[in-house]
């Protein structure tokens, strides 16, 4: 059994699994790279907070003006239907 040519089982399902992952790894990155932002209208975005939810402590928002979700600028003090305040913030 000391066939220099053959590749065990263990490696070649290995490499497959190898080949695998990075097959997918493209594929999930392009989602996120062609998502696009929906109008403000549609994020029912306002440009006054709604209680204590305000953009400026979202964690969708970028500053200084601008939203991971919301098309066009945005006020730090304004509030839409994605916002998910960030861990501590207040």
């Amino acid at each position: 059994m000391s066939d220099t040519g053959s590749v065990s089982r263990r490696a070649l399902l290995g490499r497959v699994g190898l080949a695998a992952a990075a097959a997918l790894i493209p594929a999930q990155r392009a989602p996120a790279q062609q998502q696009q932002k929906v109008s403000k209208t549609e994020a029912k975005y306002q440009d006054q907070p709604k209680g204590p939810q305000r953009c400026e402590i979202c964690v969708n928002f970028r500053p200084p003006d601008q939203c991971q979700f919301v098309e066009g600028t945005i006020s730090k003090r304004g509030w839409c239907q994605f916002f998910a305040a960030r861990e501590g913030a207040q």
